[in-house]
């Protein structure tokens, strides 16, 4: 089936993304495949699979195709002798993006005419890789029956572009999530290298950072999930449903095959992509607290202490103020007095406010660290 500008695709069966289940994606003829739910004009932004997204066209060329295929278990989209828009002379690309419904994803290139380093990004963007956000939808009193929707992308993962050349592949695999884990034991005790949190009002483990943020924020579950602790006691038997060998910050693993006439070798990219270090983190580990006696005679003891020591500190704070007030009082001229003189109330320069339109002096700002947030605004 061609396809032009892009095309909404039913999957037949739950592909895994980001340990979210898709039942249903975007096919754009810029290179990429879009997963989100909500087709906006920014669909290059984030939540896409990109095996090369660039300013293809296929319009310009009568061969050019965009064709996709469905046998039950996987998904293949094949960008077919596929032009840029801005520079047709670089020549046809021929590549590929496959979905496996055990979450695998693998591009494949055919032909590549030149690096794609060298293809331009001025009118569309050029990435190779994966990307997802959430959504966070908000009402405006001051417009009745319009909703923002802000989306704000969590995770990234950048291919090396150097990389990407002619008959090479690139295999992603990936790695266990929070979503998986079903019940709260096996969830707050799961080492796969994310904070994982159990809410019970959701039935829901997360690390706080999925498609589901606004519904874990809404319940409270942030607050719910700091204690770490299970309604019932915690089977700690019940082992993962993957065995890491390796803990990596990141939900995706990948390796980069290239083909050669005769030979296949292996080559891993040189920067591994990493999970967003500008997340907030909402969860802090509990240490836990000793309930026998002698840990409870231990803390009342040293918190008799500790109270003790503050009293005496505070008497000798009040007792220094009360000398040196009196030193400074029969010695004006000491260095310390006219320090102080020197600094009172009467010469502090003035703060002048002016009247204005009621609104706040500051721009309403997005949390740092969070990368390529917009808004969308829409009709309910």
């Amino acid at each position: 089936m061609k396809i032009h500008c892009f095309q909404r695709v039913n999957l037949s069966f739950d592909f895994p993304f980001y340990g979210h289940f898709l039942r249903e994606i975007t096919v754009a003829t810029g290179g990429f495949i879009y997963t989100g739910e909500v087709v906006h004009r920014m669909l290059t932004a984030t939540q896409y699979i990109a095996p090369l997204m660039a300013n293809f066209d296929p319009s310009v060329s009568r061969n050019s195709t965009v064709r996709y295929f469905d046998n039950g278990t996987a998904l293949v989209v094949q960008w077919d002798h596929v032009h840029l828009q801005d520079n047709y002379n670089l020549g046809s690309f021929t590549f590929q993006a496959t979905l496996l419904n055990d979450g695998r994803i693998i591009f494949g290139y055919k032909e590549i005419p030149v690096a794609v380093t060298q293809i331009s990004s001025t009118n569309h963007p050029v990435k190779v890789g994966l990307s997802d956000a959430f959504v966070v939808v908000h009402r405006i009193q001051q417009i009745p029956n319009v909703r923002r929707r802000t989306i704000y992308e969590y995770h990234r993962v950048e291919l090396q572009m150097s990389k990407i050349t002619n008959l090479s592949a690139v295999e992603m695999i990936p790695l266990p999530t929070c979503l998986q884990f079903t019940s709260c034991g096996p969830c707050v005790t799961a080492q796969i290298g994310f904070n994982c949190s159990w809410c019970s009002k959701l039935q829901r483990c997360s690390s706080g950072f999925d498609r589901h943020r606004q519904d874990w924020v809404d319940s409270g579950c942030p607050e719910e999930s700091k204690d770490k602790i299970c309604e019932k006691n915690i089977d700690t038997t019940e082992t993962p449903p993957y065995s890491i060998t390796t803990l990596m910050p990141t939900t995706t693993k990948f390796r980069v095959l290239t083909t050669t006439r005769g030979s296949t070798t292996s080559h891993l990219p040189t920067s591994l992509p990493t999970e967003d270090d500008t997340k907030i983190a909402l969860h802090l580990k509990d240490n836990g607290a000793s309930t026998d006696d002698s840990a409870a005679e231990k803390k009342g003891g040293t918190l008799h202490a500790g109270l003790i020591v503050g009293i005496l500190v505070l008497v000798l704070i009040v007792a220094a103020a009360i000398l040196v007030t009196v030193y400074m009082y029969h010695h004006p001229t000491s260095a310390a007095s006219l320090f102080f003189i020197e600094r009172r109330p009467s010469r502090w320069p003035a703060m002048k406010f002016r009247r204005g339109s009621g609104h706040p002096a500051y721009a309403e700002v997005e949390p740092v660290g969070e990368k390529e947030g917009f808004i969308v605004s829409e009709q309910c």
